[in-house]
């Protein structure tokens, strides 16, 4: 018997009739309804089929159950994509029988029965959908073709048609990986493992249905508030189908019935095709306005039905016994409908104002946010309780929302600024008599609410408070600290110069002194700077005493030209003395201690990050004393200290008598060293170097190593140490 025939171009095609095939019927759309699709079962499926064999054997041996073929077909019910309820997918469907010959040439199969429980439970955890993985987590290989491989073998074996054991044999013979083996086998024998143990049947009855009376149902996504559109009240957000089977898994595409109830003056706007589509309540303006006046309460209630039993249902062409079985998830009628209800309340508040004022500049009419504004309560005599703060849209508006006329006596209300924007004047421009009078007596402007919103008896836009400028003026404060660990620095001195317009330049003396904020670790200035017309709102900062230790002051401009008072924070790092090390190793078998003591000599120069040049001198003598150092060199080093922050260049000077430089090492990542060679001498390459040291934000060191070319007979064991002024 062959398990399957191949295909190799073309995909097979047959067809599953349910019971009662022929009977064929259409459900009707009706506007204003929420139609009604589902999966289709009860009409002629066609379906398809795409080889899968990375686990098929391709020897001559014929398929037994003892030693089981494991190519398979991939079938799916075409049509199903075009099911407005399935979302673009496919079913899955599973062949029985494997010894048998694969169905296809169009037969047409009908329904006989159900597989047991083990198989249902197979069809149910296992690949559902074309392209989709296992529903259960842990029987998912991660790749969808081989899913429906595992759950296909499973089904072969929860059937009693093979064992794992002669699985595993067949797969052994395939040109699957080693690891594919192992991870499809591991998926497999977990899936039939799980299927045979009595525990894991929870949602099924006890004579092996899956039993959706274990669904749950409730509406998500929907908004208990309304917004307007083209003449209608339109409920806001939307009204989704959370509807989980067993196990949490979504099943929304099986639901056989959706039915959504509202009361009269109530419509359904559905957005989708499907039966369990989300929508959205409607309602005419005239009506919502009607029961605002009073507060009404809208209820929705959505009745969703489903077949109660599924499980394998099993099909077999007629004409032939040697033609495969084939099963599929799918319900039966014998346990009639699960039925669900969901009941949702919306409400419709009673009628209340928003208002919205405007803060401008009193000169240009340009739009202020950042001001402060209050709604005050009138009860009879005065606006003795505050109803609460405006909020501010951040561009020059301000709105309060959910205003009440029965809050306040007759309607009236008072506005109150409480604080104007930065920099402008806390007190607003009084647009005539009656509106200085109102603030005067009042601290506000008094208006009054009526059906269509808001007016005031005394000013004809009582909605714009206008304000005008303050001088520009800025508070300073400066943080000092270390570069390296961004620890606070006390002990600097920090000067303020202004600026003379006429002059163009910076004043001599001193504007200010900063002073040091010991709590805050800041320095600040005492008094705010001003803009003039003379300064322009131009300023310098300057740095004129370091911290011990530090070099390269900082020094900043700033300019004040933001009407009112601003807080200018500034950060100010110092950069502590950098420290060069200079390593100098030549050959232990070269020295001859009768020629002196070998001394090479360098040169450090460079520029801070001021733009400060400096230059130093240093030299390394090699000592008898080190000849106790292990190994085959002799090393010896100097440091130069306190080198203000930049960039450097370290040389080294003149060959020492009878040595030449043969190489240079970077000993730090901040330190570039450029060598090429020179030339020959005595079968040693000398070269020539540049050194680079960037101690912008660390220390540096490099070794220089040198190798011994002549050994003359003169002898000096002099040193002469000269002293160099550090520039």
């Amino acid at each position: 018997m062959a398990l399957l025939l191949i295909f190799l171009l073309s995909f097979p095609v047959f067809h599953i009739w349910a019971e009662g095939a022929e009977v064929e019927f259409y459900i009707e759309q009706r506007e204003g309804e929420v139609q009604q699709f589902a999966f289709d079962n009860g009409s002629r499926l066609p379906v398809s089929g795409v080889r899968y064999d990375k686990f098929r054997r391709w020897d001559d041996v014929p398929s037994t159950p003892e030693y089981p073929n494991l190519g398979v077909g991939i079938k799916y019910i075409e049509g199903d994509d075009k099911n407005p309820d399935g979302g673009g997918k496919w079913r899955y469907v599973y062949c029985l029988e494997f010894a048998k010959d694969s169905p296809t040439g169009g037969l047409p199969m009908e329904y006989i029965g159900w597989a047991n429980r083990e198989v249902s439970y197979a069809l149910y955890y296992g690949a559902v959908y074309y392209g989709q993985p296992c529903r259960y987590a842990p029987y998912s290989t991660g790749d969808w073709q081989m899913d429906y491989f595992v759950t296909q073998m499973a089904i072969h074996v929860l059937n009693g048609e093979y064992t794992l054991e002669a699985m595993l044999r067949g797969m052994n013979k395939s040109q699957a990986t080693q690891g594919e083996k192992e991870l499809a086998y591991s998926r497999i024998s977990r899936l039939v493992s799980d299927a045979r143990n009595p525990g894991n049947y929870g949602g099924f009855t006890a004579d092996g249905w899956l039993d959706m009376n274990s669904c749950t149902f409730s509406l998500k996504g929907y908004q208990d508030s309304w917004y307007y559109d083209n003449g209608n009240y339109i409920s806001s957000g939307v009204f989704s189908a959370d509807f989980k089977s067993y196990y949490g898994y979504d099943f929304r595409e099986q639901l056989t019935g959706y039915e959504v109830q509202v009361p009269d003056g109530v419509t359904v706007k559905k957005n989708g095709p499907q039966t369990y589509a989300d929508f959205q309540v409607v309602i005419g303006e005239n009506q919502y306005k009607q029961w605002q006046l009073t507060g009404h309460t809208v209820p929705v209630r959505v009745k969703a039905t489903v077949s109660r039993y599924w499980g394998g249902g099993i099909y077999k062409y007629r004409g032939g016994e040697n033609v495969q079985k084939v099963c599929f998830l799918t319900w039966g009628n014998s346990g009639g409908t699960s039925v669900f209800d969901a009941k949702v309340d919306l409400h419709i508040p009673r009628v209340k104002q928003n208002l919205k004022i405007y803060k401008t500049d009193a000169e240009t009419g340009e739009p202020l946010p950042g001001a402060k504004f209050s709604l005050w309560l009138y009860d009879g005599k005065q606006y003795s309780k505050k109803a609460g703060d405006f909020k501010d849209l951040g561009d020059g508006s301000y709105a309060y929302s959910d205003i009440e006329y029965t809050s306040t006596v007759d309607g009236r209300f008072l506005i109150r600024e409480d604080q104007a924007p930065e920099p402008y004047d806390e007190n607003y421009v009084k647009e005539n008599a009656a509106d200085e009078q109102d603030y005067g007596v009042y601290g506000g402007r008094q208006i009054r609410m009526k059906e269509d919103g808001f007016w005031s008896e005394n000013v004809n836009d009582p909605f714009t408070f206008r304000d005008k400028k303050k001088i520009p003026q800025a508070d300073v404060e400066v943080m000092k600290y270390d570069i390296d660990s961004g620890k606070n620095l006390e002990g600097a001195e920090f000067c303020i110069y202004e600026w003379e317009e006429a002059a163009g330049k910076y004043r001599e003396e001193i504007l200010e002194k900063m002073v040091y904020d010991k709590t805050a670790q800041l320095y600040k200035t005492e008094k705010p700077l001003t803009r003039t017309q003379e300064n322009q709102g131009k300023f310098l900062i300057k740095e004129t005493g370091l911290p011990a230790g530090y070099h390269c002051a900082w020094s900043q401009e700033i300019l004040v030209e933001k009407p009112g008072k601003v807080t200018l924070q500034l950060e100010a790092p110092n950069y502590p003395g950098r420290t060069i090390t200079v390593c100098k190793r030549i050959r232990k078998d070269e020295v001859t201690w009768e020629h002196g003591n070998p001394t090479f000599f360098f040169r450090i120069s460079g520029t801070d990050l001021n733009g400060k040049k400096h230059g130093y001198h240093c030299w390394v003598e090699i000592t008898p004393e080190m000849m106790e150092q292990q190994g085959e060199y002799l090393m010896g080093k100097t440091e130069i200290k306190d080198i203000p922050a930049g960039d450097y260049q370290i040389t080294e000077q003149e060959d020492t008598m009878r040595y030449i430089l043969t190489d240079i090492i970077s000993q730090t990542e901040n330190v570039t060293v450029k060598k090429e060679e020179s030339q020959t001498i005595h079968g040693l390459v000398k070269i020539q170097g540049e050194v680079f040291a960037d101690l912008k934000f660390g220390d540096g060191s490099v070794l220089f190593e040198n190798r011994k070319i002549h050994y003359g007979e003169y002898s000096d064991t002099a040193t002469v140490t000269n002293h160099f002024e550090k520039k």
